[in-house]
């Protein structure tokens, strides 16, 4: 859970990054202006909440001066218990979570708007969220999808799909199905996206320690064949390689110096509240 509130940033489209958690977001203002394509940015309407499905492609956002709100990263096999659907019902493409969440979600908002610390903003989300995984007796999530999951996250995408169906007693073929029921998305595309979000952690992370990056050497440590490969699938995934998403989210990595291009004031919580969606 992280607060954010934008101090000094330029009138900017930023590309919001694909991941293996769900997006929930409650603004302190308007509302969020996003899309999933760029040309799709200029008529979308800001949202206060905003909820979406498993998304493999990167959104769009309008990134403006003032911009504030509290951001939670979820698991996808947690939608069921807060959220009363599997994910693979959330849409990818309208990002307005109010049909969805009904009048709380948006007593939520306007509770949150009037919050003085970012301390009480986290208390109300935790609060919410907790909630409404206590009206719910029963998440529904097999166990055999759940450890699949996490077997395919503590190797950070790397493990076989195959290697994985065998370890949870499923074909690959039942495995998939069950998949796509609860997530929307295959284990080999959960895989995938799990693989790119830890090079995409990498590259970030080597880029503000050092203000470089060895692509190569991280395309190795994190699983694919080489340089090359990684480039494909960043492509895949942001729509852009790594050295230009790099040149959009970064400055002076040339010259051996690195600034974030985005001046923010933030916070972060991890609320004892909510426990692992996923068990042990």
């Amino acid at each position: 859970m992280v607060g954010y509130r934008a101090l000094d940033v330029p009138q900017a489209v930023h590309r919001g990054m694909p991941s293996s958690t769900l997006t929930f977001i409650v603004s302190l203002d308007e509302g969020v202006q996003a899309a999933d394509t760029a040309e799709a940015l200029p008529s979308a309407k800001p949202n206060p909440i905003i909820l979406g499905g498993l998304h493999v492609q990167a959104s769009h956002v309008r990134q403006c001066r003032g911009q504030a709100g509290v951001q939670v990263a979820v698991h996808p096999l947690a939608s069921r218990a807060l959220f009363g659907m599997p994910s693979a019902e959330l849409s990818v493409t309208d990002f307005d979570a109010r049909p969805i969440l009904g009048r709380g979600s948006v007593e939520l908002h306007e509770r949150l708007v009037q919050a003085p610390r970012w301390a009480d903003a986290f208390d109300l989300v935790a609060c919410y969220l907790a909630d409404a995984r206590w009206r719910r007796d029963d998440d529904g999530v097999r166990p055999e999808v759940a450890h699949a999951w996490h077997l395919l996250h503590r190797s950070r995408g790397t493990a076989p799909v195959a290697h994985v169906a065998e370890r949870v007693g499923l074909s690959q073929r039942h495995l998939n199905t069950l998949f796509r029921r609860e997530v929307g998305r295959t284990p080999k595309a959960v895989a995938m996206l799990m693989r790119f979000e830890h090079a995409t952690a990498r590259i970030a992370g080597d880029t503000r320690r050092a203000g470089r990056v060895d692509l190569a050497r991280i395309a190795g440590d994190t699983g694919y064949c080489d340089q090359a490969h990684l480039t494909r699938e960043f492509v895949r995934f942001a729509g852009v390689s790594p050295r230009a998403w790099l040149a959009e989210e970064f400055q002076n990595i040339q010259d051996g110096g690195h600034t974030d291009r985005s001046q923010w004031g933030h916070d972060a919580a991890e609320s004892d509240r909510l426990g692992d969606p996923a068990g042990p």
